[in-house]
């Protein structure tokens, strides 16, 4: 017991040091801005609370900030990265300006709009959420949340079961007694929940990273036991849509790996087939009525590679002399063709008769003389 105790302390310090040295870390702040924000001073008290503990114990040089404001509908109010100092300075002026006088606490429809942001995020580095309301879900008629019981609302739970099962945890701050943000943590399994006054002079940002890093170890736990681990970091791209695959399943990931891996072999091979198809050389027979077809030219065409008749290597006896380039003949993705370069060895009834490039449809070359040149 006392061994467990010792590993699970040294695993948390090791949590609490790497909040601030990691790189391309985010944190999310939903803030209620409802008129009711207003009483007793209490949003007046949330914004020196951001300035007092929530800035210098969990902001850090280089995370993203992001504010999502709710009230009669949510929206991000800016999302910003931390640069220096200086950012960090006109951030926490942008909140001062702040105002809270939304008509409506739409409680639901904020954890969805979270959600969604959630997921745009999702593989780009560690993610810290903080959720702060002071009151109950009151949201307007349009709101599929409107009359609902957060409670035992199933809509409201399957958003918080999404949230979980992504690994995202959320330190929801409710302001006074009579407030829904217990129902907020109880959705989303792992999160830590801390109900305050208006003063909020008992909330520390350090009880969130603690408990969410048990709770992250502890899953992680429970599902080496069932075979299925998860990677000690949120999976990305491929990962991420495998790790889910394997919990939907109940097949365990090295399976699944090994599957996509088959799939992406054998898609790779058809791929190189069709393109060894595509640029291997084509092999054509060149030759005219004087020579016969014994004495053809055996040629390899290859895309962007043409052949010149007539040249001291490739000569044929209808169309002059060993130094008279008369015909092209080459090669494109989609087939053979033939440029004319000498259009006074052409009869007038031949289609190739400018010096334009042609698909070859015809086989034999039509001469003026009478004599034939013939590609196959």
């Amino acid at each position: 017991m006392m061994k467990r105790k010792v590993l699970l302390g040294l695993y948390l310090m090791l949590v609490l040091c790497g909040e601030i040295l990691a790189e391309n870390r985010k944190v999310v702040l939903v803030l209620d801005v409802s008129g009711s924000m207003n009483e007793g001073k209490k949003f007046q008290a949330v914004q020196s609370y951001i300035e007092r503990d929530l800035f210098p114990s969990l902001i850090q040089p280089t995370d993203q900030f992001t504010l999502i404001l709710f009230g009669n509908n949510p929206r991000v109010a800016f999302t910003e990265r931390i640069i220096d100092e200086n950012s960090r300075k006109e951030l926490l002026e942008r909140i001062r300006k702040l105002k809270a006088d939304d008509d409506y606490t739409d409680i639901g429809m904020a954890l969805e709009y979270l959600f969604d942001q959630l997921s745009r995020m999702k593989g780009e580095g560690d993610v810290k959420v903080i959720f702060i309301t002071d009151g109950k879900n009151t949201p307007p008629r349009n709101s599929p949340y409107y009359g609902k019981d957060l409670s035992v609302d199933t809509r409201f739970r399957e958003i918080g079961k999404k949230i979980s099962q992504e690994g995202w945890f959320i330190y929801v701050i409710g302001i006074g007694k009579e407030t829904d943000a217990k129902h907020i943590a109880t959705a989303v399994e792992g999160s830590v929940l801390r109900e305050t006054d208006a003063a909020l002079k008992d909330v520390r940002v350090e009880e969130y990273v603690q408990r969410t890093a048990e709770a992250r170890k502890a899953r992680e736990d429970a599902e080496r036991k069932t075979g299925m681990e998860k990677p000690s970091s949120s999976p990305t791209g491929v990962s991420a849509w495998i790790h889910r695959w394997s919990l939907a399943l109940g097949i365990p990931t090295l399976v699944l790996y090994g599957v996509f891996l088959l799939i992406l072999a054998g898609a790779l091979a058809w791929i190189g087939y069709l393109l060894w198809k595509v640029f291997r050389p084509m092999q054509i027979l060149v030759w005219d009525s004087q020579l016969g077809r014994n004495h053809a030219f055996r040629i390899s065409l290859v895309i962007g590679s043409p052949v010149t008749f007539n040249t001291p290597s490739h000569h044929l006896p209808v169309l002059g002399g060993e130094e008279h380039p008369a015909i092209q003949i080459g090669r494109t993705l989609t087939g053979v063709w033939i440029r004319v370069l000498d259009g006074t060895l052409v009869s007038d009834s031949s289609p190739y008769r400018d010096k334009e490039k042609h698909p070859l449809r015809k086989r034999a070359l039509e001469l003026s003389s009478g004599e034939q040149v013939f590609i196959l």
